[in-house]
Protein backbone atom coordinates (compact mmCIF):
# COMPACT_ATOMS: atom_id res chain seq x y z
CA UNK A 1 0.00 0.00 0.00
CA UNK A 2 1.37 3.42 -0.96
CA UNK A 3 1.93 6.07 1.67
CA UNK A 4 -0.55 8.96 1.79
CA UNK A 5 0.93 12.22 0.56
CA UNK A 6 0.76 14.73 3.41
CA UNK A 7 0.02 18.48 3.17
CA UNK A 8 2.75 20.89 2.17
CA UNK A 9 4.34 22.67 5.15
CA UNK A 10 2.67 25.98 6.02
CA UNK A 11 4.45 28.99 7.53
CA UNK A 12 2.24 31.52 9.33
CA UNK A 13 2.88 35.19 10.01
CA UNK A 14 0.51 37.51 11.88
CA UNK A 15 1.51 40.76 10.16
CA UNK A 16 3.51 41.98 7.19
CA UNK A 17 6.11 43.42 9.59
CA UNK A 18 6.61 39.97 11.14
CA UNK A 19 7.02 38.40 7.70
CA UNK A 20 9.50 41.09 6.59
CA UNK A 21 11.55 40.55 9.76
CA UNK A 22 11.78 36.82 8.96
CA UNK A 23 13.48 37.39 5.58
CA UNK A 24 14.83 35.32 3.83
CA UNK A 25 12.96 32.38 5.42
CA UNK A 26 9.59 33.12 3.72
CA UNK A 27 11.14 33.31 0.26
CA UNK A 28 13.14 30.12 0.80
CA UNK A 29 10.01 28.34 2.05
CA UNK A 30 7.99 29.45 -0.97
CA UNK A 31 10.74 28.37 -3.37
CA UNK A 32 10.82 24.96 -1.65
CA UNK A 33 7.13 24.58 -2.62
CA UNK A 34 5.75 25.36 0.81
CA UNK A 35 2.72 27.53 1.55
CA UNK A 36 2.66 30.76 3.57
CA UNK A 37 -0.30 32.36 5.34
CA UNK A 38 0.03 36.06 6.12
CA UNK A 39 -2.93 36.57 8.44
CA UNK A 40 -3.22 40.36 8.06
CA UNK A 41 -1.52 42.02 5.12
CA UNK A 42 -2.51 45.49 6.31
CA UNK A 43 -3.61 46.29 2.76
CA UNK A 44 -5.97 49.28 2.73
CA UNK A 45 -9.04 49.56 0.50
CA UNK A 46 -12.67 50.60 0.82
CA UNK A 47 -13.78 47.44 2.57
CA UNK A 48 -17.42 48.47 3.00
CA UNK A 49 -17.70 49.05 -0.76
CA UNK A 50 -15.70 46.01 -1.93
CA UNK A 51 -17.70 43.71 0.37
CA UNK A 52 -20.81 44.64 -1.65
CA UNK A 53 -19.37 43.77 -5.06
CA UNK A 54 -20.65 40.61 -6.72
CA UNK A 55 -19.67 39.57 -10.24
CA UNK A 56 -21.57 37.17 -12.54
CA UNK A 57 -20.65 33.47 -12.30
CA UNK A 58 -18.96 33.51 -15.72
CA UNK A 59 -16.65 36.28 -14.44
CA UNK A 60 -15.11 33.95 -11.87
CA UNK A 61 -11.55 34.54 -13.09
CA UNK A 62 -11.83 37.78 -15.02
CA UNK A 63 -8.90 40.12 -14.48
CA UNK A 64 -6.31 42.44 -15.92
CA UNK A 65 -5.82 40.13 -18.91
CA UNK A 66 -9.42 40.98 -19.76
CA UNK A 67 -8.84 44.75 -19.40
CA UNK A 68 -10.52 45.05 -15.98
CA UNK A 69 -8.08 47.77 -14.93
CA UNK A 70 -8.00 49.66 -18.23
CA UNK A 71 -9.51 53.12 -17.63
CA UNK A 72 -13.24 52.57 -18.27
CA UNK A 73 -13.94 56.14 -19.41
CA UNK A 74 -11.69 58.36 -21.55
CA UNK A 75 -12.03 61.85 -23.01
CA UNK A 76 -11.90 61.67 -26.82
CA UNK A 77 -12.70 64.41 -29.35
CA UNK A 78 -14.52 66.59 -26.86
CA UNK A 79 -16.58 63.86 -25.23
CA UNK A 80 -16.32 61.18 -22.55
CA UNK A 81 -16.49 57.66 -23.98
CA UNK A 82 -16.47 54.20 -22.47
CA UNK A 83 -13.62 51.84 -23.32
CA UNK A 84 -13.28 48.07 -23.73
CA UNK A 85 -13.19 47.55 -19.94
CA UNK A 86 -15.91 44.89 -19.37
CA UNK A 87 -17.13 46.73 -16.27
CA UNK A 88 -18.62 49.28 -18.67
CA UNK A 89 -21.00 46.65 -20.04
CA UNK A 90 -22.21 45.69 -16.57
CA UNK A 91 -22.44 49.01 -14.73
CA UNK A 92 -24.75 51.74 -16.05
CA UNK A 93 -23.91 54.66 -13.77
CA UNK A 94 -20.62 56.42 -14.50
CA UNK A 95 -19.96 57.17 -10.82
CA UNK A 96 -20.39 53.51 -9.87
CA UNK A 97 -18.23 52.41 -12.80
CA UNK A 98 -15.39 54.75 -11.82
CA UNK A 99 -15.61 53.82 -8.13
CA UNK A 100 -15.49 50.08 -8.91
CA UNK A 101 -12.59 50.55 -11.31
CA UNK A 102 -10.65 52.64 -8.79
CA UNK A 103 -11.01 50.02 -6.05
CA UNK A 104 -9.90 47.18 -8.33
CA UNK A 105 -6.89 49.20 -9.44
CA UNK A 106 -6.14 50.07 -5.82
CA UNK A 107 -6.22 46.38 -4.88
CA UNK A 108 -3.97 45.38 -7.77
CA UNK A 109 -1.35 48.06 -7.13
CA UNK A 110 -1.42 47.66 -3.35
CA UNK A 111 -1.09 43.89 -3.64
CA UNK A 112 1.95 44.14 -5.92
CA UNK A 113 3.63 46.67 -3.63
CA UNK A 114 2.95 44.41 -0.64
CA UNK A 115 4.65 41.52 -2.42
CA UNK A 116 7.75 43.65 -2.96
CA UNK A 117 7.81 44.39 0.77
CA UNK A 118 7.38 40.87 2.14
CA UNK A 119 9.31 39.01 -0.60
CA UNK A 120 12.10 41.49 -1.41
CA UNK A 121 13.83 39.01 -3.69
CA UNK A 122 10.83 39.35 -5.98
CA UNK A 123 10.82 43.07 -6.61
CA UNK A 124 11.24 42.47 -10.36
CA UNK A 125 8.28 40.37 -11.46
CA UNK A 126 6.81 39.94 -14.92
CA UNK A 127 3.18 40.21 -13.83
CA UNK A 128 0.84 38.19 -16.05
CA UNK A 129 -2.64 38.56 -14.60
CA UNK A 130 -4.55 39.82 -11.60
CA UNK A 131 -7.98 38.23 -11.29
CA UNK A 132 -10.87 39.58 -9.24
CA UNK A 133 -12.81 36.54 -8.08
CA UNK A 134 -15.92 38.18 -6.70
CA UNK A 135 -18.17 35.16 -7.10
CA UNK A 136 -19.21 32.65 -4.47
CA UNK A 137 -17.09 29.48 -4.60
CA UNK A 138 -17.83 26.31 -2.64
CA UNK A 139 -16.33 22.84 -2.53
CA UNK A 140 -14.06 23.04 -5.57
CA UNK A 141 -12.23 19.85 -6.35
CA UNK A 142 -8.62 19.58 -5.17
CA UNK A 143 -6.25 20.38 -8.01
CA UNK A 144 -2.90 21.58 -9.26
CA UNK A 145 -3.09 24.62 -11.49
CA UNK A 146 -3.38 23.93 -15.21
CA UNK A 147 -3.24 26.49 -18.03
CA UNK A 148 -4.28 26.42 -21.68
CA UNK A 149 -6.33 23.23 -21.16
CA UNK A 150 -3.31 21.18 -20.15
CA UNK A 151 -1.30 21.69 -23.32
CA UNK A 152 2.51 22.03 -23.26
CA UNK A 153 3.60 25.54 -22.36
CA UNK A 154 5.90 27.45 -24.73
CA UNK A 155 7.66 29.30 -21.90
CA UNK A 156 8.91 27.26 -18.96
CA UNK A 157 9.24 29.85 -16.24
CA UNK A 158 8.85 29.75 -12.45
CA UNK A 159 5.41 30.97 -11.50
CA UNK A 160 4.55 33.27 -8.59
CA UNK A 161 0.98 32.78 -7.26
CA UNK A 162 -0.61 34.80 -4.45
CA UNK A 163 -4.17 34.93 -3.11
CA UNK A 164 -5.66 37.85 -1.13
CA UNK A 165 -8.96 37.51 0.73
CA UNK A 166 -10.90 40.78 0.32
CA UNK A 167 -14.16 39.50 1.80
CA UNK A 168 -15.55 40.23 5.27
CA UNK A 169 -15.47 36.50 6.10
CA UNK A 170 -12.59 34.01 6.16
CA UNK A 171 -11.88 32.14 2.95
CA UNK A 172 -11.60 28.42 3.62
CA UNK A 173 -9.00 26.32 1.83
CA UNK A 174 -7.59 22.85 1.96
CA UNK A 175 -3.84 22.81 1.37
CA UNK A 176 -2.64 19.50 0.00
CA UNK A 177 0.74 17.95 -0.78
CA UNK A 178 3.45 19.18 -3.09
CA UNK A 179 3.74 17.86 -6.63
CA UNK A 180 6.87 15.76 -5.84
CA UNK A 181 5.08 14.20 -2.85
CA UNK A 182 2.02 13.42 -4.97
CA UNK A 183 4.29 11.59 -7.42
CA UNK A 184 6.29 9.81 -4.72
CA UNK A 185 3.18 8.52 -2.95
CA UNK A 186 1.24 7.56 -6.07
CA UNK A 187 2.64 4.02 -6.11
CA UNK A 188 2.87 3.85 -9.90
CA UNK A 189 -0.86 4.53 -10.28
CA UNK A 190 -0.31 7.28 -12.87
CA UNK A 191 1.13 5.04 -15.58
CA UNK A 192 4.50 3.68 -16.66
CA UNK A 193 5.91 7.03 -17.78
CA UNK A 194 4.96 10.65 -17.22
CA UNK A 195 5.28 13.81 -19.36
CA UNK A 196 8.09 16.16 -18.34
CA UNK A 197 6.00 19.29 -18.84
CA UNK A 198 4.56 20.63 -15.55
CA UNK A 199 1.34 21.75 -17.21
CA UNK A 200 0.69 18.49 -19.05
CA UNK A 201 1.57 16.44 -15.98
CA UNK A 202 -0.70 18.45 -13.68
CA UNK A 203 -3.60 17.99 -16.07
CA UNK A 204 -3.00 14.23 -16.03
CA UNK A 205 -2.88 14.16 -12.22
CA UNK A 206 -6.06 16.24 -11.88
CA UNK A 207 -7.90 13.85 -14.18
CA UNK A 208 -6.58 10.72 -12.48
CA UNK A 209 -8.64 10.95 -9.29
CA UNK A 210 -5.50 10.33 -7.23
CA UNK A 211 -5.71 13.68 -5.38
CA UNK A 212 -8.78 12.43 -3.48
CA UNK A 213 -6.45 10.02 -1.65
CA UNK A 214 -4.06 12.72 -0.37
CA UNK A 215 -3.88 14.37 3.04
CA UNK A 216 -5.09 17.96 3.48
CA UNK A 217 -4.77 20.75 6.04
CA UNK A 218 -7.74 23.09 6.49
CA UNK A 219 -6.70 26.75 6.41
CA UNK A 220 -8.85 29.78 7.21
CA UNK A 221 -7.61 32.88 5.38
CA UNK A 222 -8.79 35.88 7.41
CA UNK A 223 -10.05 39.10 5.80
CA UNK A 224 -7.01 40.89 4.29
CA UNK A 225 -5.04 37.65 4.65
CA UNK A 226 -2.75 36.40 1.87
CA UNK A 227 -1.78 32.87 0.90
CA UNK A 228 1.52 32.51 -0.94
CA UNK A 229 1.60 29.18 -2.78
CA UNK A 230 2.64 28.06 -6.23
CA UNK A 231 -0.61 26.49 -7.39
CA UNK A 232 1.29 24.46 -9.98
CA UNK A 233 3.29 22.62 -7.30
CA UNK A 234 1.00 22.76 -4.23
CA UNK A 235 -2.36 20.96 -4.35
CA UNK A 236 -5.15 23.23 -3.14
CA UNK A 237 -8.92 23.31 -2.83
CA UNK A 238 -11.36 26.16 -2.16
CA UNK A 239 -14.04 25.05 0.30
CA UNK A 240 -15.70 28.45 0.67
CA UNK A 241 -15.10 32.03 -0.37
CA UNK A 242 -16.83 35.00 -1.98
CA UNK A 243 -14.21 37.67 -2.78
CA UNK A 244 -10.57 37.09 -3.56
CA UNK A 245 -7.86 38.75 -5.65
CA UNK A 246 -5.33 36.37 -7.22
CA UNK A 247 -2.00 37.65 -8.47
CA UNK A 248 0.08 35.71 -10.98
CA UNK A 249 3.50 36.46 -12.40
CA UNK A 250 6.86 35.07 -13.36
CA UNK A 251 10.02 35.75 -11.41
CA UNK A 252 13.31 34.45 -12.72
CA UNK A 253 15.34 37.37 -11.42
CA UNK A 254 17.01 36.97 -8.04
CA UNK A 255 15.71 33.44 -7.58
CA UNK A 256 18.34 31.19 -6.00
CA UNK A 257 16.52 27.84 -5.79
CA UNK A 258 15.94 25.57 -8.81
CA UNK A 259 12.44 25.81 -10.26
CA UNK A 260 9.79 23.14 -10.77
CA UNK A 261 10.87 22.96 -14.41
CA UNK A 262 14.47 22.30 -13.40
CA UNK A 263 13.48 19.55 -10.95
CA UNK A 264 10.63 17.82 -12.76
CA UNK A 265 12.69 15.06 -14.41
CA UNK A 266 14.25 14.08 -11.07
CA UNK A 267 10.85 14.15 -9.33
CA UNK A 268 9.45 11.77 -11.96
CA UNK A 269 12.44 9.42 -11.79
CA UNK A 270 12.56 9.40 -7.99
CA UNK A 271 8.90 8.35 -7.95
CA UNK A 272 9.75 5.33 -10.10
CA UNK A 273 8.30 6.52 -13.41
CA UNK A 274 9.84 6.71 -16.82
CA UNK A 275 10.06 10.06 -18.57
CA UNK A 276 7.99 10.97 -21.60
CA UNK A 277 9.79 13.83 -23.35
CA UNK A 278 7.56 16.81 -24.14
CA UNK A 279 9.08 19.56 -26.26
CA UNK A 280 7.78 23.11 -25.83
CA UNK A 281 5.64 24.33 -28.74
CA UNK A 282 6.51 27.45 -30.75
CA UNK A 283 5.80 30.77 -29.10
CA UNK A 284 2.26 32.01 -29.85
CA UNK A 285 1.64 35.29 -31.67
CA UNK A 286 2.46 38.34 -29.63
CA UNK A 287 -0.38 39.22 -27.31
CA UNK A 288 -1.88 35.71 -27.28
CA UNK A 289 -2.72 34.73 -23.71
CA UNK A 290 -1.95 31.06 -23.18
CA UNK A 291 -0.86 31.01 -19.56
CA UNK A 292 -3.41 33.00 -17.57
CA UNK A 293 -6.70 31.44 -16.67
Amino acid sequence: MSAVAQPAPILRYRTAAEMIAAHPAPTEHYEAHGAILLEDSGLEFDEAFVHRLVFPPDWKKVGTANDMTVPPIVYVKGAFRRTQNPLGRMIKEDWMLLKTYSELLRLEMGFKLKVADVLPRYRNVDWANCTFRFTRTENEGPHLDVFNKGRPLPRRRPRLKLFLNVDSKPRIWNVGPTLPDVLRCSGGALGASLPNDVNVLNHLINQSGHLAQCGYARVEIPPRGIVFANGATVVHQVLFGERMVALEGFAEWGREAPTEWDLLDSWIRDAGYGIEQVDPPPMPPQGADTESY
